[in-house]
């Protein structure tokens, strides 16, 4: 005599599955160790020409932090439990097509920044790397236009910037 019928195994592991489903979340939250709750992020370093850069960028990746609500952030390094160190090292125009007549298509405005961020408890890096980020604009584009254009790339950055962070890659 069989106990059981191959249509009540299939609806009992489908029923399964449906329950698993609605009980797990995905989320990135639990990446970083939960003794991890503060962050510091002091005004990032900029070596390029543009003013007002520096302020603007760490700005927003504060911002992004507070609206993320993962980590709380503070502005004493001593008592953060992580130190995000930031580097602006490059942000330049490289014109990407030119016409026949040497006439400006499209340029592209390229942002890289060197960002660290420390474990105070270990000392060590929770994570390093160079970001680098493009836009382009219409011929060789005007202030108004590679500021916005700007704008589009630090965003990106900054919101790379709180994914790796929080969830410690």
């Amino acid at each position: 005599m069989v106990w059981f019928n191959r249509k009540y195994v299939l609806l009992f592991f489908v029923g399964i599955l449906a329950l698993s489903v609605n009980c797990v979340k995905y989320s990135f939250k639990g990446a970083l160790p939960s003794y991890l709750k503060t962050i510091a992020i002091p005004l990032f370093e900029d070596r390029t020409y543009w003013a007002g850069l520096r302020e603007e960028f760490t700005e927003k990746v504060i911002d992004a932090f507070i609206e993320d609500n993962t980590l709380q952030v503070v502005e004493d390094e001593d008592v953060a439990d992580l130190v995000l160190y930031g580097t602006i090292v490059r942000l330049e125009e490289r014109k990407s097509a030119i016409t026949a007549g040497e006439v400006v298509r499209e340029t592209q405005i390229w942002l890289t920044v060197q960002v660290k961020c420390i474990n105070k408890h270990t000392e060590k890096p929770l994570w390093q790397e160079t970001i680098q980020q493009f836009g382009t604009i219409e011929g060789a584009g005007t202030l108004e236009e590679k500021n916005t254009v700007i704008q589009e790339i630090t965003e990106i950055i900054v919101r790379d910037i709180v994914d790796k962070t929080i969830s410690a890659w």
